[in-house]
């Protein structure tokens, strides 16, 4: 039985360097010019990243204590001094809002030269007074891209600012979390906050995650909610079935018209009855690390045409959102996919791992929307994967007439 573990405290994790068995891996592979897989290569786990800049990231919780009344109907939170200047920030609130409640949420952030943002718009949750055709904010050293803060300069600190705008007065408020990171970080600092991490011991392990199409339950498609259909593949996973219009209810921001942010994944989550929380995969330990503790990770992807790939399952992906089902011992990345509809195919589809990291960990920073499961639930797991089923320097399947879905709307 698995204990179900809740969003860690404090932590900072270091971006690997660059392995050279990746490169030796598809040299050899294109050499042969034949259908190989990895395990016919019995290739050793890939523990680094192929991806070379090294970066710093750090989490930071604050509690619904935390926040002090401001003004009538407005909350501020303390002041946040990171360990390290940050360039980019990410958040996520917990809270099960009761009917006709709601709130926005807004953020600043501090300069080391004594300057501070404006109040940049963060997002609302529950019941508000609807702004349609609302903007991304912007000022002079940066904006906030629907659900990222990203900066021009380095900023030092943040804090929120909290605004009750449902039909109810607020009864609760959320708990936030928010992670930091610096892009570029001096050797100084790396030295003093990279965080040492150890290879990942976690025995090999395949979730047995069920496909959810972009459909609703009568069958008709509903475009652009991979977000919601790799939630409700996990929320299946442990037990749970959710029509895919519930799921959209919670996760559809009508003012940015946008479907795929990533803290309103989070809170459907919750609203739905799981724990989960948003993170950073910089590394392969992490990944098997978490997949050992039973959790399912839905990966913010995105594969621009053109990059060098070994075999993917297609040619190119806007922003897009997949559940991981795991990750093998000889380096091949299973996942459901929901923009892969011909034939059940998008369920277990099978990514070689410098690819996968490309698009995920490089491309996106690897973002991950992590579902916990209910106490008590014992893992399912598939016993045997089929051969990979590509050659690589190909794309898609052999049969495959269209190799490319246009599926998106995950950030």
């Amino acid at each position: 039985m698995l204990e179900v573990k809740g969003v860690g405290k404090t932590t900072n994790v270091l971006l690997m360097g660059l392995t050279a068995l990746c490169l030796s891996l598809a040299g050899s592979m294109f050499a042969k010019q034949e259908v190989t897989t990895p395990s016919v290569l019995s290739t050793p786990r890939l523990a680094k990243s192929v991806i070379t800049s090294p970066t710093l990231d750090r989490r930071y919780d604050i509690p619904k204590s935390q926040w002090k009344k401001a003004e009538s109907k407005a909350w501020i939170s303390p002041v946040v001094r990171t360990a390290f200047p940050f360039d980019e920030l990410i958040y996520f609130w917990k809270i099960r809002i009761p009917r006709d409640e709601g709130f926005r949420l807004y953020l600043q952030v501090f300069f080391p030269d004594g300057k501070e943002s404006p109040w940049l718009y963060a997002g609302y949750w529950g019941t508000v007074r609807y702004s349609p055709k609302r903007q991304i904010p912007e000022f002079d050293r940066g904006k906030l891209d629907y659900d990222q803060l990203l900066l021009t300069s380095s900023a030092v600190a943040f804090r929120f600012k909290l605004v009750d705008e449902g039909k109810k007065p607020l009864s609760g408020k959320p708990d936030l979390g928010v992670i930091v990171t610096h892009n570029h970080p001096s050797s100084e600092l790396l030295t003093r906050f990279a965080e040492k991490r150890t290879t990942s011991s976690a025995p090999e392990r395949v979730f047995d995650i069920p496909l959810r199409l972009q459909v609703d339950t009568a069958g008709n498609k509903l475009i652009d909610r991979c977000q919601s259909a790799a939630l409700a593949s996990a929320m299946q996973y442990f037990g749970t079935t959710v029509p895919l219009e519930q799921i959209i209810c919670w996760t559809t921001d009508p003012e940015y018209e946008s479907f795929g942010i990533w803290p309103r994944t989070i809170g459907a989550a919750i609203e739905l009855g799981f724990d989960a929380y948003l993170d950073r995969f910089r590394d392969w330990n992490k990944v098997r690390d978490t997949l050992a503790e039973n959790k399912v990770i839905l990966c913010s992807i995105t594969m621009p045409s053109g990059d060098d790939y070994l075999a993917p399952p297609y040619k190119q992906m806007s922003g897009h959102i997949v559940a991981l089902c795991g990750v093998t011992d000889d380096n091949r990345v299973i996942v459901v996919d929901s923009a892969i509809t011909r034939e059940n195919r998008g369920y277990l589809v099978q990514w070689l791992l410098p690819d996968f990291e490309k698009i995920w960990i490089r491309n996106k920073g690897g973002v991950g929307m992590v579902i916990c499961p209910p106490q008590g639930f014992r893992a399912k797991l598939v016993n045997q994967l089929p051969p990979f089923p590509r050659p690589v320097g190909s794309i898609g399947w052999p049969d495959d007439k269209e190799t490319t879905s246009s599926s998106a709307a995950g950030q």
